[in-house]
């Protein structure tokens, strides 16, 4: 994560004393893993477009305008009329206590003034207010920083979609043009033929060597067959050159049916073990779940489940997907790939997700308006769906029937510790309706 922090004082005001803050939250956040460039000075008689030319070049996720002392609003508003594009951080200074008395370096008022100084021409900036050694202020600028870290890289962010939705389910599908318009994303369509004609491609040792690396990470079911393996592994390796090559973020595969049948081996495994390398993968085409979990993997780094909601009862949901599930997220290490039985041919991920608390979310698109349905909830201890399928039943905080009345799909995606105060702030950040139940 970069951001650009721009001092402003006047020159009228002491700048010693507020000259120590900045130092402090320069060092504070660099103590958090922010990459952050400190740009020139900038007072009331500044020259701006130096200082944007440091911030563009720098190429920031976000943009910390750091109120040292009072100031003048000018200067301020012209240096965010060049920085427009990146989500901007007003942040204030409290008074402070020197000597058992309470001082100020007018930082506070001056912050408020162009806090509404850029509302009122037209930008959103955050704005916090706090001394860079209060936690809950670094906090607010580093998830505000996080957040907006993920909305720049979601912009940047390919899609391949193998096929199209599956099943008829208008929800996974999509407009490409409001999709990059408003998110950024691009969806890349690829041929589920040419899928197919890459597997006579692959060659048997590089088949080999994925399963011998399966073997020794994960948990193999003993009826397991050598053949199933080496089928899933050929699948798996066609999907990373294809992710390698087109450089892409994340895959969804509609398999049904051209892989359930046709093919006759589902890409379960294949890209569950994806998930767990770093690829954000789903199924059935579904491109607003994806993006859902692009924008989870973005803050979290973790590799994202999502479920079909295959029951609601009491205040509970059960998640459960056809055979993804990313195998690191296990509740037990003796569980793992399993034999589809009944519903398909080739091999499944048996999990069921360790318990924790989860955010549940979706993205989708009503009447032309995007929205995102957020819940909050825990993992508790269940069991696989059927015997067969992995699953996670989370127990929600908030009112099951507000949930069922706000389903935006059968799939959400799902991921570790409440987010959601980053999601609301992204939502905001890329004006997507907030639905949090």
């Amino acid at each position: 994560m970069k951001a650009a922090l721009i001092p402003l004082y006047h020159s009228d005001y002491p700048f010693e004393r507020a000259a120590s803050f900045l130092e402090e939250a320069v060092h504070r956040l660099k103590r958090r893993k922010l990459e952050v460039l400190v740009t020139s000075k900038v007072s009331e008689s500044s020259e701006t477009r130096r200082v944007a030319r440091e911030v563009l070049n720098f190429d920031p996720d976000a943009v910390i305008f750091f109120v040292l002392t009072w100031i003048e609003a000018p200067a301020a508003v012209s240096l965010a009329r060049e920085l427009s594009s990146y989500p901007m951080i007003v942040w204030g200074l409290r008074m402070y206590y020197e000597s058992g008395r309470r001082e100020s370096t007018g930082s506070l008022p001056g912050a408020a003034v162009l806090k509404a100084s850029l509302e009122a021409v037209g930008y959103r900036p955050k704005f916090v207010v706090g001394l860079p050694d209060e936690a809950e202020a670094l906090d607010d600028v580093y998830r505000y920083c996080l957040v907006a870290s993920a909305v720049k890289k979601l912009s940047r962010s390919k899609i391949g979609l193998v096929g199209y939705a599956s099943m008829g389910m208008y929800t996974a599908m999509f407009d490409p043009i409001s999709m990059r318009s408003r998110l950024g994303v691009d969806v890349v369509h690829i041929d589920t033929s040419s899928i197919f004609k890459e597997l006579h491609g692959i060659k048997e040792d590089e088949a080999l060597k994925a399963v011998e690396g399966w073997k020794k990470k994960y948990f193999i079911e003993s009826d397991v067959r050598e053949e199933d393996l080496f089928m899933a592994a050929k699948i798996y390796l066609v999907f990373k050159k294809l992710v390698e090559e087109l450089r892409l973020e994340g895959l969804t595969v509609k398999c049904q049916y051209e892989f359930s049948k046709d093919l006759g081996f589902v890409p379960c495994v294949p890209i569950s073990v994806l998930a767990d390398e770093g690829v954000v993968c789903s199924c059935e085409g579904d491109v607003p779940l994806t993006v859902t979990m692009l924008v989870f993997h973005y803050l979290t780094k973790q590799p994202i489940y999502y479920g079909d909601l295959v029951d609601i009862r009491d205040n509970r949901v059960y998640l459960s997907s056809c055979g993804f599930a990313p195998l690191s997220l296990s509740a037990s290490p003796k569980m793992g790939i399993g034999v589809h039985k009944y519903f398909f041919k080739g091999l499944r991920s048996s999990i069921v997700l360790r318990e924790g608390e989860v955010t549940l979310a979706r993205l989708g698109v009503v009447r032309g308006e995007y929205r995102m349905h957020v819940a909050l909830g825990k993992i508790v201890e269940t069991e696989l769906r059927q015997g067969l399928f992995p699953a996670a039943e989370i127990e929600l905080k908030g009112d099951i029937n507000a949930f069922i009345e706000n389903v935006m799909s059968q799939h959400y995606a799902l991921a570790y510790g409440d987010l959601r105060s980053h999601l609301r702030a992204l939502c905001d950040m890329v004006k997507v309706k907030y639905i949090e139940t």
